[in-house]
C-alpha cells in the first residue's frame, strides 16, 4: 500500500483512535475501582467507630469482639488500643498474599471526620490506607490503620472483554474496507493507464461491478473516460488544423516567417526559401537583418532591437541581395502574463508599385510645375483680358442714352451687354481653373477629428466668453478617431461656421457636435443641403462609401453639427439660400471672392437676402459658398436646418474613408463607484454629460435646475448608495449666478412703485394674477436658492464648479466652499481626473471589489515604478541639470519626466506647492530650474511661486497650465513666474525655453 499512502494514514488514525478510546474505558474503570475500595475503607472506620461509641468504658475484650464483626472480615487493619492507666493492646489483620505491619506507629491526622456521637475523631486516607484515631469520653484512644481492598479483576466478566472485542471487530471492519478502497483505486489506476495508453474512438464505461463499489468511484471513472474521449477528439482536431497550417504556410505565396523574442527567426516557409535562395536548418541562427534592410535609420534601428516592438507595424524594406522593395508587416505575439515570446512576419513583394509610384511622383511633379506655370499665364492672361473690357464697361455706362438716337442707343446697349457677359465668362472660366489647381493641392491624410474639434472650439473661446454665450463641445463615444480628409480645408468650413454662429447669436450658446450617421439617414435630409441633390455626382445616391468602413457599418457619414441660439433663419430665406448657391454650384463649381463681388453688385436684391453669409465672408475670406465647395471638395457636403428667432444648425457630412476608432473616452473601474451629481444650465450640455456617463457607465443624476423636494429625493438616494457609491457635484456657475440675478430681478421689481395711472386700467383680478405670479416666481428661484445653498454647505460632498468664465472673475466665498473648477468647454479628461481625485478619499473607505482594490494597487506600483524608472533614466547624466516638476496628476509627472529625460535632462517631482518648497530647500544647488502647474491641493502653484519669490530666490519659474488665457498668463506673471506653456506640452516649446533659462 505504498503507493496509497492515503489510504494507510486513515486506517492508522483509526487505530489509533480505537486505542485511545480503549484507554480511557479501562482506566475511568480502574479509577472507580480504587474510589470504591477508599469508600469501603471510610464505611469500615465509620462502622468502628459507631461500635467503639455504644460501649461506655470498653476494655480489650470488648475490642475484640467489635474486630470480629463483619465490617472488619475482609479488611487488613493494626489497631492499638490504649487504657486511661496506659496499659497498651495492639491487635492486627492482614489478608492472604498480603505484607505484614511492621512496627508500631502513632498516626498522625490532620483531618477530622464528622460525628454525631460524644467522642472526637480523626483520619487520613491516602492511596494505601485510611489512617485514624478515635478518643471516647472513658479516655480511651485508639489508634487504627486500615488498608484498602486490592484491585479485584475478574477478566470473566463482560464488563472487561466485550470493549476490546468490540474493538477489535471495528478494526477488523475497518481493515476490510480498507483493502477494498485499495482494490477499487488499483482497478481505477490499471483504467487510467489504459486510457492513456490506448486511443479511445468511443465512449467505454470502467471496470467496475456497480453493486461491489461505492458511487463515487463509478462516477469518477466516467468522468475520466469522458475526459479521455474528449481530449482524443481535441487532439485529433488540434492534427488536423496542424496540418492544415502547415499545408497553408508552406504553399503560401507570400514570405513569411517567425521569429523569436531576441531577433533570432525559428522557422520560413517554402516561399521564403525561394525568394531568398536560403534552405531552412533547424540549427540555424539567422537574423532578419541578414535578409532585408531599410534605407531609413530608424527602421534599420528597429529591426535590430525588435524586443522594443509592442504593436502592430508595416515597414519598407529591401532584399539585401536582390535589392527589391517589399512591404513588411510584423506582428508581435504575447504570452499569457503579457510578455513578447515573438513575432510572425509576412513580406510582400512591392518593387513594381514602388517603381511606378516614383514614375508617377516624378510625372506629378512635371505636372505641378505645368499647373504653376498656367496658373501664372492665366493671371497675367485675367489681367490683361479684364482691363480692357473693364475699361470698356467704364467707358459705355456712363453715356446718357438721351443724347443718343434709337440705332446708337441700341448699339451702346448691345455693347455694354456683350462685355458683361464676356467678363462673366472669363470670371467663370478663371473659377473654374482655381478649382481644378485646389484640387490637385488637397493633402488627403489621417486626421484625428477630436483634436480638431478641440482646436476649432478654443480658437473661439474668447469670443464666445466676450459675447457672454457658453461654448459646448462634444465628440460622441462611438465616431471614428480619424478619417482622411484635408486636415486644412476642414478646419477652414468649421471655423467659418463657427464664426458664423458666433457673430449672429446674441444670447445662448453655440455648440459643436462630431457624430456619425448612415446613408439612409443621409438620403433622408437631401433636400436641406447646399448642393443640388438632383444634379450633382457627389450625392450619397450615387456614393457607396461603406466599402472601407466594414467594422462599423452604420458609420457612413461623419457629421459635424454647429448649434446656436441666435437669430435664425424663416422657410423663404433658407429656400433662396439654397437656390442661390445651388445655381453657383450647377454653373460654377465655386466662384471666386472677386465673383461674388461682382455678382452681388449685380444681384442687389439677392445680397440683402444672405446677410447672414456675406458678412461673415467679408471678414474671414471664406463664405458659405465658399465652405459649401470645399465640402464637396472632400466628398460631403451642408445641410442647413433653422427656426426664427430660436437658432439654426449647420451640418457638415464627410464620407467615413478608412476610419480609426480609437478610444476617445477611457473606460476606469473606479468611475462606476462615483455618483455625478450635476446642475446645469443648458439642456444640451446636459445631455451631452448623460451620453457621456452613460458610456463610462458613472451612476450620475444630472438635471438642469434643483429645488428643496428634488434635494430630498438626492439626499434619500445618497443614504442608501452611502457604502457603495462616492457622491460628487458638479455645479453650473451660469446655473448659480441665473438664479441668484433673477432673485434680485424680482425683488427689486416688487420694492419699485407701480404707476397709479397703469393701475387704474387694470382691473382688481388683473392686479391680483399679477401679484400671484410674481409671488409664485419669487418662490420658486428662492427655493432654487435654499437648495443651491443646502448643498454648498455640505462640506463632505466634494464639489466641482465650472464656467465659461476665468477661475479670477468668480467670487471668492463661492471658490472657497468648491474643491475644484473647470472652464468651459469643458476637457473631459480633465473632468475625470477631478472625479477620480476628489473622490478618492471617500471611494478608498467604501466596499469595493478584489478587483478594484487589486486593479488599483497594481496600477499605483505600476506607475509608481514607471516614473521613478524615468526619472532615474534621466538622472543618468550627473551633469544634466535638474528640473523641479511641480504637479500632482501622477500622469501628466510621467510625461514631463520622461520629456525631459529625453532632452537630456534629470527631473525631481512634486506633487503640490509645499513638498516643492522643501525639496527646494534641499536640493537648491542642484534644481536649475522649475515647472509649476497652477491648480493643485494643498498650495497651488501662484502661491509657492509667491514664497519662493519672498525668500529672496530668482529661480526661473515656468508655469503649466490646462487655461491657455490672457488672464492665466497676466495672473503668473504678476506672482513671479517667468514664462508660461500651456498643457499638453508641446516638447519643442520647452527645449526652447529651457535652452533660454539655463544657459550651461
Amino acid at each position: 500500500m505504498q503507493q496509497f499512502q492515503s489510504l494507510q494514514r486513515l486506517l492508522i488514525f483509526y487505530t489509533l483512535t480505537l486505542l485511545a478510546m480503549l484507554s480511557v474505558y479501562y482506566f475511568t474503570m480502574f479509577y472507580e475501582i480504587r474510589q470504591d475500595s477508599k469508600q469501603d475503607s471510610i464505611e469500615s472506620f465509620y462502622a468502628l467507630q459507631y461500635e467503639i461509641s455504644e460501649l461506655a468504658n470498653p476494655d480489650n475484650t470488648d475490642i475484640k469482639k467489635v474486630l470480629k464483626k463483619p465490617f472488619l472480615k475482609d479488611i487488613s487493619y493494626q489497631l492499638i488500643f490504649m487504657m486511661p492507666s496506659g496499659q497498651t493492646y495492639i491487635h492486627r489483620h492482614t489478608r492472604p498474599n498480603e505484607r505484614d505491619f511492621r512496627g508500631i506507629t502513632f498516626p498522625k491526622v490532620i483531618a477530622s471526620l464528622p460525628s454525631s456521637s460524644n467522642h472526637s475523631s480523626a483520619s487520613t486516607v491516602n492511596n494505601n490506607a485510611l489512617i485514624g484515631t478515635i478518643e471516647p469520653e472513658s479516655g480511651h484512644k485508639i489508634y487504627t490503620i486500615l488498608r484498602h481492598k486490592p484491585l479485584d479483576i475478574n477478566w470473566i466478566s463482560y464488563r472487561y472483554w466485550l470493549p476490546l472485542m468490540i474493538a477489535i471487530m471495528f478494526f477488523t471492519m475497518a481493515l476490510l474496507y480498507m483493502l477494498k478502497r485499495h482494490a477499487n483505486w488499483e482497478k481505477l489506476l490499471v483504467y487510467t493507464d489504459e486510457l492513456s495508453s490506448h486511443t479511445k474512438d468511443a465512449y467505454i464505461t470502467p471496470p467496475f461491478i456497480e453493486n461491489k463499489t461505492t458511487a463515487e468511484f463509478l462516477r469518477l471513472g466516467h468522468a475520466l473516460s469522458r475526459i479521455s474521449y474528449q481530449l482524443h477528439n481535441n487532439h485529433r482536431r488540434i492534427t488536423t488544423l496542424k496540418h492544415r497550417l502547415e499545408r497553408l504556410v508552406d504553399h503560401a505565396p507570400l514570405p513569411m516567417l517567425m521569429i523569436m523574442r531576441h531577433g533570432q527567426i525559428s522557422f520560413f516557409n517554402q516561399r521564403f526559401e525561394q525568394v531568398f535562395a536560403t534552405p531552412f536548418q533547424s540549427d540555424s541562427n539567422y537574423q532578419l537583418t541578414d535578409f532585408v534592410f531599410a534605407e531609413d535609420e530608424t527602421t534599420q534601428a528597429l529591426l535590430y532591437k525588435l524586443v522594443e516592438l509592442r504593436v502592430t507595424r508595416t515597414l519598407l524594406v529591401y532584399g539585401l541581395h536582390n535589392k527589391k522593395a517589399y512591404q513588411l508587416h510584423i506582428t508581435p505575439w504575447f504570452g499569457e502574463h503579457g510578455q513578447v515570446h515573438g513575432f510572425t512576419v509576412l513580406l510582400n513583394n512591392i518593387n513594381e508599385m514602388v517603381n511606378q509610384s516614383a514614375d508617377l511622383q516624378q510625372r506629378n511633379q512635371q505636372l505641378q510645375r505645368q499647373l504653376d506655370e498656367f496658373n501664372t499665364l492665366k493671371s497675367t492672361m485675367g489681367h490683361d483680358l479684364r482691363l480692357p473690357l473693364e475699361a470698356m464697361i467704364d467707358t459705355l455706362e456712363p453715356i446718357d442714352p438721351s443724347t443718343l438716337t434709337a440705332k446708337q442707343n441700341k448699339t451702346v446697349t448691345i455693347l455694354i451687354q456683350t462685355s458683361h457677359s464676356m467678363l462673366t465668362m472669363l470670371n467663370d472660366m478663371l473659377d473654374i481653373g482655381e478649382i481644378e489647381v485646389r484640387k490637385t493641392r488637397l493633402n488627403i491624410e489621417a486626421v484625428d477629428l477630436y483634436k480638431l474639434g478641440q482646436e476649432v472650439s478654443q480658437s473661439v473661446v474668447e469670443r464666445t466668453k466676450n459675447q457672454g454665450l457658453e461654448l459646448l463641445y462634444f465628440f460622441t463615444p462611438d465616431s471614428p478617431r480619424c478619417i482622411d480628409t484635408d486636415h486644412k480645408r476642414l478646419q477652414q468650413i468649421l471655423r467659418n461656421l463657427l464664426d458664423n454662429a458666433v457673430k449672429f447669436t446674441t444670447a445662448g450658446y453655440v455648440a459643436l457636435t462630431i457624430d456619425t450617421v448612415s446613408n439612409t439617414e443621409v438620403l433622408s435630409i437631401k433636400n436641406r443641403t447646399l448642393i443640388d441633390v438632383n444634379k450633382d455626382t457627389n450625392t450619397p445616391e450615387n456614393t457607396d462609401i461603406n466599402k472601407e468602413n466594414i467594422s462599423h457599418a452604420a458609420h457612413d457619414w461623419v457629421r459635424f453639427s454647429i448649434k446656436d441660439s441666435g437669430i435664425g433663419l424663416d422657410i423663404a430665406k433658407q429656400h433662396q439660400l439654397l437656390t442661390y448657391l445651388n445655381q453657383n454650384n450647377n454653373q460654377n463649381n465655386r466662384q471666386s471672392q472677386s465673383s461674388q463681388n461682382n455678382h452681388q453688385a449685380n444681384n442687389p436684391s439677392k445680397n440683402q437676402n444672405l446677410n447672414y453669409i456675406q458678412n461673415s465672408s467679408t471678414e474671414k475670406g471664406l463664405g458659405l459658398n465658399n465652405a459649401n465647395s470645399f465640402a464637396r471638395l472632400l466628398g460631403g457636403f451642408i445641410e442647413i436646418k433653422s427656426t426664427v428667432a430660436k437658432g439654426s444648425t449647420f451640418n457638415l457630412y464627410l464620407p467615413c474613408k478608412r476610419p480609426n476608432y480609437q478610444p476617445v473616452y477611457h473606460l476606469n473601474p473606479h468611475l462606476t463607484q462615483i455618483h455625478l451629481l450635476a446642475v446645469i444650465k443648458q439642456p444640451l450640455r446636459a445631455d451631452y454629460l448623460r451620453l457621456l456617463c452613460a458610456y463610462l457607465s458613472i451612476p450620475a443624476t444630472i438635471s438642469t435646475f434643483i429645488d428643496r423636494s428634488t434635494l430630498q429625493q438626492l439626499r434619500e438616494r445618497l443614504a442608501k448608495e452611502k457604502q457603495s457609491l462616492a457622491p460628487i457635484l458638479l455645479l453650473d456657475y451660469e446655473y448659480y449666478e441665473e438664479v441668484n440675478i433673477a432673485l434680485s430681478n424680482q425683488a427689486l421689481a416688487s420694492d419699485k412703485d407701480i404707476d397709479f395711472e397703469k393701475i387704474k386700467s387694470i382691473n382688481t383680478e388683473n392686479i391680483a394674477a399679477l401679484h400671484k405670479k410674481a409671488e409664485d416666481e419669487l418662490s420658486v428661484y428662492i427655493d432654487r436658492q435654499q437648495a443651491l445653498n443646502s448643498l454648498l454647505a455640505d462640506t463632505a460632498l466634494p464639489k466641482i464648479l465650472v464656467s465659461m468664465k476665468a477661475e479670477r472673475r468668480i467670487p471668492s466665498m463661492l471658490l472657497d466652499r468648491c474643491d475644484g473648477f473647470l472652464n468651459k468647454p469643458i476637457d473631459v479628461a480633465l473632468l475625470l481626473s477631478e472625479l477620480l481625485r476628489l473622490t478618492l478619499a471617500v471611494r478608498q473607505t467604501l466596499s469595493q471589489p478584489e478587483s478594484i482594490q487589486g486593479d488599483t494597487q497594481d496600477n499605483t506600483q505600476k506607475n509608481s515604478s514607471q516614473l521613478v524608472t524615468a526619472v532615474d533614466e534621466a538622472s543618468s547624466e550627473t551633469l544634466a541639470p535638474l528640473i523641479l516638476v511641480v504637479e500632482d496628476s501622477l500622469t501628466n509627472q510621467k510625461i514631463a519626466c520622461k520629456i525631459l529625460a529625453k532632452l537630456g535632462y534629470r527631473s525631481v517631482v512634486a506633487e503640490d506647492g509645499q513638498q516643492a518648497l522643501d525639496k527646494l530647500k534641499d536640493q537648491r544647488q542642484e534644481i536649475a530650474l522649475i515647472l509649476m502647474d497652477c491648480r493643485m491641493p494643498v498650495m497651488d502653484g501662484l502661491q509657492a511661486t509667491q514664497a519662493i519669490r519672498a525668500q529672496g530666490d530668482d529661480i526661473p519659474i515656468v508655469a503649466l497650465t490646462a487655461n491657455n488665457t490672457e488672464e492665466d498668463r497676466s495672473a503668473c506673471l504678476q506672482v513671479g513666474m517667468d514664462e508660461f506653456l500651456a498643457k499638453p506640452i508641446n516638447k519643442l516649446k520647452l527645449q526652447e525655453i529651457l535652452q533660454t533659462f539655463i544657459k550651461n
